[in-house]
């Protein structure tokens, strides 16, 4: 009997605002999903490169010999993989810079999403700190060759609304400017089309969706994309003026392009044209938290934007029925039914805890499982004011924030989720990546 093959599920564990309290290394660890005894598996771990903050977005060649991450100041990381031995990793990491002029910040430009085209000639990566889009040219082996290409987004000044916001005690602590994340272009979302012909990018600073072609021409070098589109205006009750479009994904037939809104805590759904690279809405933008929820909680003055949530990932269903959101805050991913005319409806179930706290990033093992990062493990005496060893400047007391991977599975039909009892903890776990079996 041949032997089963199984995905590899890459987690990536740091602290995101390193250095650690106590002095944990961040790691990279392989594991494997035994679906007989719900349990994720350990293959392999290794420490990640002293430096490497915000690993929060990685993304796997065809081949699965490749793996690419986001690296903070490094830019990005490139790891050989072993697709046949449980898809383990061989040798140490390759660093690439994104950008000729990285930012002496601890977070350098601060890439935090990356695409592959589909020929795998060009790898993007959106630069959140500097504002600005790269693309790295790769030859037939996957070799960087060339400097990076980049693209500086254009910002049309902060909004009166947002102007009057005093910064928070994070965004003071982590000397981030008056009316962050608004007061300037903040790219953090790439996506390439099924067809190989656009990239759509997401600016959470302006929550404009560009669209550029492929390959890449003069819009992309002026700054000037094919295509633009402003996002929705968040409701007057919300802290900030815009959506703040924080990851998009396109369904798998390309049809539609999904995006998550951080600072007005919605999912959108837009119909793509692929013929001239234009977006059009479907329907009205999703809430992916209770409303009365909101209402009740007064802004945490220790977050950089000083509101109770702000949602972080998406997946969309390799079957294409259903797409899924993380919420930081509300601790929970809310899941929605893409009808034919991509219009999003909550699934009958709406929405399940995340089994921790802080789930960042979320990806799909396959159509019946769904991986969900949460930085922070649940931690009752933490979350209550006055309880045991609470502190409002954290998340939780240092130690105990183990962090997990939880891992739910999925009803196709309905799109509901369940926890299998699979969990992987180490300290802030921000995301996973999965490379599925070759065939033999």
């Amino acid at each position: 009997m041949a032997p089963q093959r199984i995905p590899a599920i890459y987690c990536f564990s740091h602290c995101y605002n390193a250095p650690l309290p106590d002095e944990r290394a961040s790691m990279l660890t392989v594991l494997s999903l035994d679906t007989t005894t719900n349990s994720l598996i350990p293959v392999q771990q290794l420490t990640l490169p002293e430096g490497t903050l915000m690993p929060i977005a990685q993304v796997i060649n065809q081949k699965h010999t490749k793996l690419f991450t986001t690296a903070g100041k490094h830019g990005v990381a490139c790891y050989h993989l072993a697709p046949h031995d449980q898809g383990k990793i061989i040798g140490g990491p390759i660093l690439w810079q994104v950008t000729p002029e990285p930012l002496k910040t601890p977070y350098g430009v601060m890439p935090v999403d990356i695409s592959l085209d589909m020929r795998e000639e060009n790898l993007f990566t959106c630069n959140f700190m500097a504002g600005s889009i790269s693309a790295l040219s790769l030859d037939t082996d996957g070799q960087l060759c060339g400097d990076p290409r980049v693209c500086l987004l254009t910002h049309s000044g902060i909004p009166e609304k947002v102007r009057q916001l005093e910064p928070s005690a994070a965004a003071k602590e982590l000397g981030f400017p008056e009316g962050f994340p608004e007061d300037g272009s903040h790219p953090h979302g790439v996506a390439c089309h099924p067809s190989g012909k656009w990239l759509a990018v997401c600016d959470l600073g302006t929550s404009n969706l560009s669209v550029f072609s492929l390959p890449l021409g003069e819009s992309f070098d002026s700054g000037k994309p094919d295509f633009v589109l402003r996002a929705h205006a968040a409701p007057d009750n919300n802290r900030h003026y815009l959506a703040g479009t924080r990851l998009i994904r396109f369904s798998p037939n390309g049809e539609f392009l999904l995006s998550v809104n951080e600072l007005d805590h919605t999912i959108s759904s837009y119909r793509f044209d692929e013929s001239r690279g234009t977006l059009i809405p479907c329907g009205p933008p999703q809430m992916t938290i209770p409303q009365t929820w909101l209402d009740e909680l007064p802004p945490r003055p220790y977050m950089y934007n000083s509101q109770p949530n702000y949602n972080a990932g998406i997946a969309v269903s390799p079957d294409g029925r259903h797409v899924y959101s993380s919420a930081r805050g509300h601790d929970s991913v809310a899941g929605f039914k893409i009808h034919a005319d991509g219009v999003l409806a909550p699934t009958d179930q709406v929405r399940i805890a995340s089994g921790g706290r802080t789930p960042w990033s979320i990806t799909f093992l396959d159509n019946h499982f769904l991986l969900v990062a949460n930085q922070n493990a649940d931690d009752p005496t933490a979350r209550q004011p006055g309880g045991q060893g609470s502190d409002p400047d954290r998340i939780a007391a240092a130690g105990r924030e183990p962090g997990n991977l939880m891992v739910l599975r999925r009803d196709p039909e309905n799109g509901s989720l369940r926890p299998t009892g699979a969990i992987w903890e180490a300290p802030h776990i921000l995301s996973a990546q999965v490379a599925k079996p070759l065939a033999c």
